[in-house]
C-alpha cells in the first residue's frame, strides 16, 4: 500500500523539535507504516507559508504546524485555499488556538490527535487580505505584541515585561466602526476581533467564542490605567464578569475599522503587521481550515 505524504513545519525557535518529534515519530508503528513524513524547518519570516505551498505541490495527505500561533497564522493563509487538513504540535509560549481546541500542549499527545485523523472546519477571520485563525486587533494588544518580539525572551515573564512596556508607551486613538448598520466613534484601550476564547496561558475575554460557530466577536475595552489593566487581568484569567462600562462584546459576522492616519499597527494572532489602508475590512473567509482535533 502507497503510503501517505505528511509534512511536518517546524518554527526554528523551538529548540530541539525537530530531535523530539523524530524520536517520537520513529517509535510509533502508526507513523512508519502509515506515512511518509518531511520535518521542513523555517528559516525566516513567512517562510512557513512557502513551505505550505510546496507540500501542497507535493500532493500532501496534512500539513503539521509544530510552532505558536503565529507559525499557524502563516500556514493558515495559504491552507484556506485548500482543503488540505492542518495539525498543529503547539510549541510556542501563548499556544492560544491548541488550547481553544484541547489540543495537547506536548507534541506526543498532539501527534495522537493527528494518528486519529478527527478533521473539523473552522472559521478564519479575514482583515484586507491577512488571516487569522484567533484574534486580531488594532490596539493596545499590537502595541503589547509590538513589545514582546522587541524583548529577547519568552514565557509568561516575558509578557508581563511587555505589557507594562506597553501600558507605559500607549497612547488611545480614535476608530471609527462601522457593523450591523451602525456607526460608532470610539477611542478604546482595547479593540479586537475574536474567533476563540483564548489568548493564551488560558487567559480569556471572550469565553463565549467558538472557532467554528460562523460568527466573531467585536471586543471593546474602554479604559486605560493600571486598575483597569488589573481589572481585565483578573476578569480574564479567573472568569470573572466585567460590567459593560468596562467591556462590551458584540457578535458579528462583519466590521469595518477606520482611523485619521490611515495607517494601521494590528496584530493577527500575535504577529504584527502594519498596513496602511483607508479602512480594515474584517469579516470571516468564505472558505474555512481543516483542522485535526480531538474527538
Amino acid at each position: 500500500m502507497k503510503k501517505k505524504k505528511i509534512h511536518f513545519i517546524i518554527n526554528s525557535r523551538s529548540k530541539n523539535a525537530i530531535t523530539q518529534l523524530t524520536e517520537q515519530l520513529q517509535k510509533s508503528s502508526h507513523w512508519t507504516n502509515e506515512f511518509d513524513y518531511f520535518l521542513w524547518e523555517t528559516q525566516y519570516k513567512d517562510h512557513a507559508l512557502e513551505l505550505a505551498q510546496k507540500a501542497i505541490e507535493d500532493r500532501t495527505s496534512g500539513i503539521v504546524a509544530c510552532g505558536g500561533d503565529g507559525t499557524i497564522n502563516e500556514i493558515t493563509g495559504f491552507l484556506v485555499e485548500t482543503k488540505t487538513p492542518l495539525g498543529i504540535i503547539p510549541l510556542g509560549s501563548g499556544n492560544s488556538i491548541a488550547r481553544h481546541l484541547k489540543i495537547p500542549l506536548n507534541i506526543e499527545g498532539a501527534l495522537k490527535v493527528i494518528e486519529n485523523q478527527n478533521v473539523i472546519n473552522v472559521n478564519a477571520g479575514s482583515v484586507n487580505d491577512f488571516i487569522f485563525l484567533s484574534n486580531m486587533g488594532v490596539s493596545f494588544d499590537s502595541n503589547f505584541i509590538n513589545s514582546y518580539q522587541s524583548i529577547p525572551s519568552r514565557g509568561f515573564y516575558a509578557y508581563l515585561k511587555a505589557v507594562f512596556l506597553a501600558l507605559y508607551e500607549y497612547k488611545t486613538q480614535k476608530f471609527s466602526l462601522y457593523y450591523q448598520g451602525i456607526k460608532r466613534e470610539v477611542s478604546p484601550f482595547l479593540l479586537m476581533v475574536v474567533n476563540t476564547n483564548q489568548f493564551g496561558y488560558d487567559f480569556s475575554i471572550s469565553r463565549e467564542s467558538i472557532i467554528n460557530d460562523g460568527k466573531l466577536e467585536l471586543i471593546l475595552y474602554k479604559k486605560k490605567s493600571v486598575w483597569a489593566l488589573f481589572n481585565l487581568f483578573l476578569a480574564s484569567r479567573f472568569g470573572l464578569k466585567l460590567s459593560e462600562k468596562l467591556l462590551e462584546i458584540v457578535p458579528i459576522t462583519e466590521v469595518k475599522i477606520k482611523n485619521v492616519s490611515n495607517n494601521f499597527l494590528i496584530q493577527l494572532d500575535g504577529e504584527i503587521n502594519p498596513i496602511s489602508a483607508e479602512e480594515l475590512s474584517i469579516k470571516i473567509h468564505p472558505r474555512g481550515v481543516n483542522i485535526w482535533v480531538p474527538h
